[in-house]
C-alpha cells in the first residue's frame, strides 16, 4: 500500500472538501470546518530478533515487528459540518520508518460522511473494534486491529442505534462494505522467499457484522451478533520451471454478491466455472455477551466469540474454540486505579476435528463413490486459494495465532494456528495526568493439524506502559518483553512522543 496507490484516493478526499454545500445551504451556525493535525515518534530498541509481542500486536501494524525500530508520523485531519443532519470528515496520515517492514506507508486517507443514524466512507481507516477493548483484548478473531487497514467503501450505523418500536430497549449495530487487498507484491515477495511457486493477487475484500443487544443502562442487557468477511476475486499464480500460469476467480456482480452468504455452485466441476463448492474465502465470529450493572459507574460483562470457516464452527462443532472472557470497566469521573480490566482465555486446536471427508470437494465420479461425511480441519485464517486471511502477512484477527510474518522460511500461511492462551490486561490512572497500562499473555501452539509442530510451541509476552499527559502533548513509555520459541526471547524499552494540535 504505497503512496502511488493512494494518489487518486487523496485526489477524492480533496475533492469532497471542496465541494461543502452539497447538503445544505452555508451559514455561520451550521458550517463550520475544523483543521487538526497530529504528530508522533516512536522508537523501540532491545534485544531479540522482534520488537516484543505486546508492543506491536493490535495496533493496526504501525510499530514494526522488527527489532530496533522507529518511526516518524504525521495526519491531518478536517472535518466541516455540512449543515445540522450531516458533517464530512477525513485523514491523511503518513508514516516513515527505519529498520521496518514498511519503509515510507500511507496507513490512512479516507473521506467520511456522517448522518444522524448512519455512515458513509472511502478509503483506508484505522477502524475499532466493534465490541472488545481495543487497548486491553486480544482482539476480534475476524476485524480485529492488528493489521494495517484494508481499503474500502463502507456503509452502517454510527455505533449502536435504539430500533424504533421498542421504547428504547433494543440496540442495533450493523455494517458492510467492499474493498481491495493491495499487498499482492508482498505477497510475491513472501513466496520467492519460501522457495515456493505459488501465490494469490488482486483479491477483493468484503466485511459486514450485525450486533443486536437490549438497552446497556438497565441492570442487566445481553448481546448477540456476528462478523463476517470474506476473500474472493484475484488470480493464484503457480510457476512450474520458468513458466508461470494463473487462474482468475471472477469479480464481477454475481461474486459481489454471492460473497454476502456462504453461497456457490454446487456443480462447478461439470460447469468449470472456476469457483468454488463457496464463493471466496469466508471467515467468521458469532458472539454472545451478557453484562450487568453492578452500580451507575460499573459494568461487568462475559462473554464468547465463537470463530467460524464453515458450517462445522457455526454448529459448534469445534469444541471450546472461541475467545472467553470477562470484562469490568469504571465509567466513574476523575482517577480511577482500575479504569477497565480484563481476563480471557482463547482456544482454537479444536477447528472441528483433524479430519476433513466431503464429496463435493471432488469431481465424478469420485464424488458419488464418497458416501461418508466427516467435517473439519477448519484450518482457521488459512486457505488453499488465497493462501490465508491476512494483510500484509499480519492476521488482521486474533493475533495470538501466529501471524505469517514471523514465519522465518516465509510464505503466507499461518504455521501456528492450534493454540490456547490465557491473557490479563488492566488499565487506570496513578494522578490526573498519569496513566498505566499492563498486559500479559501466555500461549501454547501446536502448529496446524496438515504440519503440527516438531515440539510445542510456548511465549510469555508482557507489557508495563506509563501515559504522561500534558495539554496537547502526550509521552509514554513502556518496557516489554518475550519469552519462549515463537518470538524467541526479546527485551523491548519503548518511547513515544505525540502532540494533537489544530489548525483552524
Amino acid at each position: 500500500m504505497s503512496f502511488s496507490k493512494f494518489r487518486m484516493m487523496a485526489f477524492f478526499v480533496a475533492v469532497a472538501f471542496s465541494s461543502g454545500n452539497i447538503f445544505g445551504e452555508r451559514t455561520d451556525e451550521t458550517n463550520k470546518t475544523s483543521v487538526t493535525y497530529d504528530l508522533t515518534a516512536e522508537t523501540a530498541v532491545g534485544s531479540g530478533s522482534y520488537t516484543a509481542y505486546q508492543l506491536v500486536t493490535n495496533r493496526h501494524h504501525v510499530l514494526a515487528t522488527r527489532a530496533n525500530t522507529a518511526y516518524v508520523r504525521g495526519a491531518v485531519n478536517v472535518s466541516h459540518k455540512l449543515s445540522e443532519r450531516f458533517t464530512l470528515s477525513g485523514t491523511v496520515d503518513a508514516i516513515a520508518s527505519v529498520h521496518a517492514d514498511h519503509s515510507l506507508f500511507l496507513q490512512q486517507c479516507y473521506a467520511r460522511l456522517d448522518g444522524k443514524y448512519l455512515f458513509v466512507e472511502a478509503g483506508s481507516h484505522e477502524s475499532g473494534q466493534v465490541v472488545r477493548n481495543d487497548s486491553l483484548s486480544v482482539g476480534s478473531f475476524v476485524k480485529g486491529t492488528n493489521a494495517k487497514p484494508v481499503p474500502q467503501a463502507r456503509i452502517g450505523t454510527r455505533g449502536f442505534q435504539y430500533v424504533p418500536f421498542t421504547k428504547q430497549w433494543v440496540q442495533v449495530n450493523a455494517e458492510g462494505g467492499y474493498g481491495k487487498f493491495l499487498d499482492s507484491d508482498h505477497r510475491q515477495d513472501m513466496m520467492i522467499r519460501s522457495g515456493g511457486n505459488t501465490y494469490t493477487t488482486g483479491a477483493y475484500y468484503h466485511q459486514s457484522h450485525l450486533y443486536i443487544r437490549s438497552n446497556p443502562t438497565k441492570r442487566f442487557f445481553a448481546m448477540v451478533g456476528i462478523e463476517h468477511v470474506a476473500q474472493f476475486g484475484g488470480t493464484r499464480y503457480t510457476f512450474v520451471g520458468d513458466e508461470k500460469t494463473g487462474i482468475t476467480k471472477p469479480a464481477n456482480l454475481k461474486a459481489f454478491l454471492n460473497v454476502i452468504l456462504p453461497l456457490g455452485d454446487n456443480s462447478y466441476f461439470e460447469h468449470s466455472a472456476l469457483e468454488d463448492w463457496v464463493y471466496g474465502n469466508h471467515v467468521g465470529v458469532m458472539t454472545y455477551q451478557v453484562g450487568v450493572n453492578i452500580t451507575s459507574h460499573h459494568r461487568l460483562q462475559a462473554y464468547l466469540d465463537n470463530p467460524f470457516e464453515d458450517g462445522s464452527g457455526i454448529r459448534k462443532g469445534n469444541g471450546y474454540d472461541g475467545l472467553w472472557g470477562l470484562e469490568y470497566t469504571c465509567s466513574k469521573p476523575g482517577r480511577q486505579y482500575v479504569r477497565a480490566a480484563v481476563v480471557e482465555y482463547f482456544q482454537s486446536t479444536c477447528q472441528s476435528g483433524p479430519l476433513h471427508w466431503d464429496g463435493g470437494d471432488y469431481p465424478e465420479p469420485i464424488r458419488s463413490q464418497i458416501t461418508d461425511l466427516v467435517v473439519g480441519n477448519d484450518n482457521y485464517y488459512n486457505n488453499s486459494f488465497y493462501d490465508s486471511y491476512s494483510y500484509y502477512s499480519m492476521t488482521p484477527g486474533i493475533a495470538l495465532i501466529t501471524s505469517p510474518i514471523y514465519n522465518e522460511g516465509g510464505g503466507s500461511i499461518y504455521l501456528n494456528n492450534r493454540v490456547k492462551a490465557w491473557h490479563l490486561g488492566v488499565k487506570g490512572e496513578l494522578t490526573d495526568k498519569l496513566s498505566y497500562m499492563l498486559k500479559g499473555s501466555y500461549s501454547e501452539g501446536w502448529g496446524t493439524y496438515s504440519a503440527p509442530a516438531v515440539r510445542k510451541k510456548h511465549s510469555f509476552d508482557v507489557m508495563l506502559l506509563g501515559s504522561y499527559a500534558l495539554g496537547a502533548l502526550n509521552v509514554s513509555a513502556a518496557y516489554a518483553l518475550s519469552s519462549g520459541n515463537i518470538y524467541g526471547n526479546c527485551s523491548t524499552c519503548n518511547l513515544k512522543i505525540s502532540y494533537h494540535g489544530k489548525i483552524f
